[in-house]
């Protein structure tokens, strides 16, 4: 991130260059995007010419994460949550214990939604497909069929000591890792960021 006069444009060229020369890499200016915010359409093209880059804009995705100048929509954000549906395919579930099934939910299929989840608040409807989609893995029955359940899903994400399994709801660990934030912020670290 710099200010965009022409001087801080011509040092963070330079910079990238000598990045490239000293370790060998090779930065592909024609794939490479520079986002420009606050200046008008006629300079914003100007900068990215000066850097040999395409002018890119909102919103876009960095890591997999959407990223935008404006609120994300639960749209934004869908992609992600339907990238955990199709880590649960039928056949998984088919020879796993109901152990193995906590195990499996846990370890892997909530934490594909970590990242995101520190970074955003996610509308109460990706929270709801969350648990759908950990349900229906945990519940399946042979084939398509689904098993019946005489425990709530709200209760089988209690922890243990209060009588659930321990499986991890989305809905708090996304409150968890926003409030994580809010501690660093108030011990003082975080250092520029902050």
């Amino acid at each position: 991130m710099v200010e965009g006069s022409a001087s801080n444009i011509a040092n963070l060229k330079f910079l990238l260059l000598c990045f490239q020369q000293m370790s060998g890499l090779t930065i592909n200016f024609d794939k490479s995007e520079v986002m420009v915010l606050g200046f008008p359409p006629e300079e914003a093209q100007g900068i990215a010419d000066r850097l040999n880059c395409r002018l890119g804009s909102f919103p876009t995705t960095y890591l997999g994460i959407p990223i935008s100048d404006s609120r994300l929509t639960v749209a934004d954000l869908r992609p992600s949550v339907t990238r955990m549906q199709h880590r649960v395919e039928p056949w998984k579930r088919r020879w796993l214990s109901k152990a193995a099934r906590v195990i499996l939910i846990n370890s892997s299929l909530v934490s594909l939604l970590w990242f995101l989840m520190s970074f955003y608040s996610l509308h109460e409807t990706l929270h709801q497909e969350v648990a759908k989609y950990q349900s229906r893995f945990f519940w399946a029955g042979e084939g398509d069929k689904q098993k019946y359940h005489m425990v709530s899903w709200p209760d089988i994400c209690n922890p243990k000591d209060q009588g659930g399994l321990g499986i991890l709801s989305s809905r708090r660990m996304n409150i968890a890792l926003l409030t994580r934030w809010l501690w660093r912020i108030a011990n003082g670290e975080g250092g520029l960021w902050l």
